[in-house]
């Protein structure tokens, strides 16, 4: 993203669901597993770290059930 990271834009979002009372999944999706980059979107408040390639049923799957932990 030209402006913000993605753990920044999730650090902004979290402040955010603060003022509203809501929770929005996010899911860091990246094409290079580094430990460091687990530690970034853990800091951020991401829900998930998943490394690419994941196929659309796996991913279809997690995003299912991060919104059913989210309702419930």
């Amino acid at each position: 993203m030209p402006v913000m990271n993605g753990y920044e834009a999730t650090r902004r979002i979290r402040e955010e669901e603060i003022r509203y009372g809501i929770r929005t999944p996010i899911i860091a999706l990246t094409a290079n597993f580094a430990a460091e980059g687990l530690q970034d979107a853990m800091e951020a408040r991401m829900d998930l770290h998943l490394t690419k390639p994941i196929s659309k049923p796996r991913f279809a799957q997690i995003v299912l059930d991060l919104c059913n932990q989210v309702q419930n």
